[in-house]
């Protein structure tokens, strides 16, 4: 059982038992539970920090002198002596102050915020009790016969319990948490003000012979010494963090407070007693003061409330309008602002311009420094735009290294490609993170709406896609967006719905080409691409639809046709009795792999045409694997399906050997650019890519074989298949030779 559990049920069984127990067992009794109350607040305050225990040593102090004065009284009680005032009163008046400061110091470490309405409703609370302390015990005891000396001493109870019932006040209406120790120390403090008042009154009436007013004393030491053991009375002196709310309760409790001067004089009336006419009026005047001090603080708080709400609420529209990294206007802003400009634009018939700045090599600098570095880059671009800008000319950033500058009233269109190639000039300089000098560039794309007679979306997607043409044009220029632009936007419009209804229409077809093993010539795979056999065109490469694609979700659509394509004609191949060891490679667009259902495809396909994942391969461009960060989860749970991954135009991007151990592939696909080389140092690499590749376990294929020497060097460099004209150009799926060896091999065996 704990130590507070403990201490309860023995002082509530001494309480229980004291009025059985004959007189001398009665006393010794009473004085046991002031002892192990005592004990008990010690006892709690040492489990407390050293700077925790001052209160409780107070309070402990309080309690001791209470006891004390019972011990004094009962010695003079045994021996026949009643004096009064006598050292047991002086004892009994010492705890109350003690007991006070112990509370005000708990109070003090509670009050961390500021509660000037907690202590204007607790000296409320204080006041009207004072009043009513006043008029009914101290103020006749004033009155009433003894010397100057015993009506003082009598008077000084009363004046110890208004100091208790002021702390007491600002300890219930204050800020801080209402813990078991809190309710235990105020239940137990109250406790003696309610024996105190009920003992006042009965011994000024008819004197006190004992009874219930001992066992209110002797329950208060019980609670308090109680409260001083629980474990939570170490959180009584913790600050608030918030000022206590104004609670239905405390209202009703200020409205009694301030009624009880008026009630006073009407029960004084009623009674015919005698009239406190002065102390009515000094505490109805100070209520009244402390009221309208109240009230002022309550309209202070509402106004405070609602000017932080107004705040509040010019935040929250200036997150929801501005990028919270720049400070700049954010996408849906931003076309907000182009749509008023545009509007007034048709009523002014003045042009407006707009720049679209896409940012170069911004991804170097995340892979490079990290994304810190790269926030510090779009913030410090972001103050170069604005210090190039005019005045009124608003900047935003509508993506991760997008922004635009929206220019009402231009000068002209050479004003404004002014204007964007100082953006390209200002974005252009180096900046500094950290110990470090980075430098990104910009691709500016211009687009001028003449009159206003355009939308906001279409000005923007004039923009960037001048903008676009300006990166792949070799990046660091600006671009405007002319007719002829305008006319290949139309003409990919129109690509890319002819190319949604062909897919819908099965106009797709795949051709195979089929992938050798270098060094018996037989043949390991096939891969599949895609052509479109176009109504009134007749059949168009990959190269020409698949970038208008690429630029929408609908390359997805591709892609997922092609798995399903494949793998059910693999199927097929197998049961005409082609050898179940061969495989098909399908090629996956970087915008694919990223989508979260890549992996769903990829199963449904295997799971429709029943083929095992193993013979399965999907190639991803070089660029996509190194510069796509949120792909590498794809690619891994791709691999868990069973799945073979291949990096196809290896030699094109920037993979460095030593990353090849991270990534989750398989196989390296070298680019038809390294395999057309004969310079030794290309050679040379090649060799060093494949002897990488095997040393961290992966398979090499070179792309792009046509002439026999090619493939003579590549089997000298230990190179694992080999694909290209010289062996098969790609064919439909009824037109592929079986999987036997294919020339050279059969015409022009070569060994390697």
């Amino acid at each position: 059982m704990t130590q507070w559990r403990l201490h309860l049920l023995v002082g509530t069984g001494l309480v229980l038992a004291y009025p059985f127990l004959p007189g001398t067992s009665a006393d010794v009794a009473y004085l046991l539970v002031g002892v192990l109350s005592v004990a008990a607040l010690v006892v709690g305050a040492l489990a407390l920090t050293p700077a925790a225990r001052p209160p409780w040593y107070l309070l402990a102090a309080g309690q001791a002198a209470f006891v004390a004065g019972d011990a004094v009284w009962t010695w003079l009680d045994l021996a026949g002596l009643s004096p009064f005032p006598s050292a047991a009163d002086v004892l009994y008046l010492a705890g109350y102050p003690l007991l006070a400061a112990g509370m005000l110091v708990l109070l003090r470490r509670r009050r961390h915020v500021a509660d000037v309405a907690g202590v204007v409703d607790g000296a409320i609370v204080t006041l009207a009790l004072g009043l009513l302390v006043w008029v009914v015990l101290a103020a006749p005891t004033l009155r009433g016969d003894g010397t100057l000396l015993e009506r003082a001493v009598a008077a000084a109870y009363p004046a110890g319990d208004v100091l208790l019932v002021a702390i007491l006040a600002q300890f219930l209406l204050g800020s801080g948490g209402r813990t078991v120790a809190f309710r235990l120390l105020v239940t137990g403090l109250g406790l003696l003000l309610v024996a105190d008042a009920g003992f006042a009154v009965v011994e000024s009436a008819s004197g006190y012979e004992g009874g219930a007013f001992d066992l209110l004393w002797l329950a208060s030491y019980v609670v308090v010494g109680t409260a001083g053991l629980h474990p939570s009375a170490a959180g009584l002196g913790v600050p608030a963090t918030a000022v206590a709310p104004y609670s239905t309760r405390r209202l009703l409790a200020l409205g009694f407070a301030v009624l009880v001067a008026p009630l006073t004089l009407v029960v004084q009336l009623t009674l015919g007693v005698p009239l406190d006419a002065w102390a009515v009026a000094v505490a109805s005047t100070a209520l009244f003061g402390l009221v309208v001090a109240r009230m002022d603080l309550a309209i202070r708080a509402i106004r405070a409330s609602s000017e932080q709400r107004d705040r509040l609420r010019e935040n929250l529209a200036h997150l929801a309008a501005h990028d919270a990294l720049t400070g700049l206007a954010n996408r849906s802003r931003m076309v907000a602002e182009i749509r008023s400009a545009l509007h007034r634009a048709c009523r002014s018939g003045s042009p407006v311009g707009l720049l679209f700045v896409d940012l170069d090599h911004f991804k170097d600098v995340n892979d490079t420094y990290g994304h810190a570095a790269g926030d510090e880059v779009l913030r410090v671009t972001a103050g170069r735009l604005q210090d190039v800008v005019r005045a009124g000319d608003t900047v935003g950033r509508i993506g991760g290294d997008e922004f635009v500058v929206l220019v009402e009233h231009p000068e002209s269109e050479e004003g404004l490609v002014a204007l964007a190639r100082r953006v390209v000039d200002a974005v252009g300089e180096p900046v500094r993170v950290g110990e470090h000098a980075t430098t990104v560039g910009a691709s500016v794309g211009v687009a001028l709406a003449r009159d206003g007679s355009t939308d906001p979306d279409r000005l923007l997607h004039e923009a960037d896609a001048a903008a676009y043409r300006a990166k792949s044009g070799g990046r660091g220029r600006a671009e405007v967006f002319d007719e002829a632009l305008s006319r290949e936007l139309v003409e990919r419009g129109r690509l890319e719905s002819a190319l949604r209804a062909g897919i819908a229409a099965g106009e797709l077809v795949l051709h195979y080409q089929p992938i050798l093993d270098t060094g018996s010539g037989e043949v390991a795979g096939y891969e599949a691409l895609v052509r479109w056999d176009r109504p009134g065109h007749g059949l168009v490469a990959p190269a020409d639809f698949i970038p208008v694609a690429e630029r929408s979700t609908l390359v997805c659509d591709v892609g997922r046709w092609v798995l399903a394509e494949a793998t059910a004609q693999l199927v097929r191949w197998t049961a005409e009795g082609r050898g179940e060891h061969l495989t098909v490679s399908v090629n996956l667009s970087g915008r694919h792999v990223a989508q979260p259902g890549v992996v769903t495809d990829v199963a449904d396909a295997l799971a429709a045409s029943g083929l095992a994942p193993h013979r399965l391969a999907l190639e991803i461009t070089e660029t996509v694997v190194v510069d796509v960060l949120e792909i590498e989860e794809a690619l891994r749970a791709l691999r868990d399906l069973g799945v073979r991954i291949s990096i196809d135009d290896f030699g094109t991007g920037y993979t460095s050997i030593h990353q090849l151990q991270h990534l989750a592939v398989d196989t390296l696909k070298i680019d038809r650019s390294l395999v057309e080389a004969t310079t030794p140092g290309v050679l040379a690499l090649v060799g060093l890519v494949v002897q990488a590749a095997h040393a961290f376990d992966l398979t090499v294929v070179a792309e792009g074989v046509e002439e026999p020497e090619q493939l003579e060097r590549l089997r000298a460099l230990g190179c694992d298949s080999v694909q290209g004209f010289l062996f098969a150009r790609p064919e439909p799926a009824g037109l592929v030779a079986d999987d036997g060896p294919l020339e050279p091999w059969v015409t022009e065996p070569r060994v390697g």
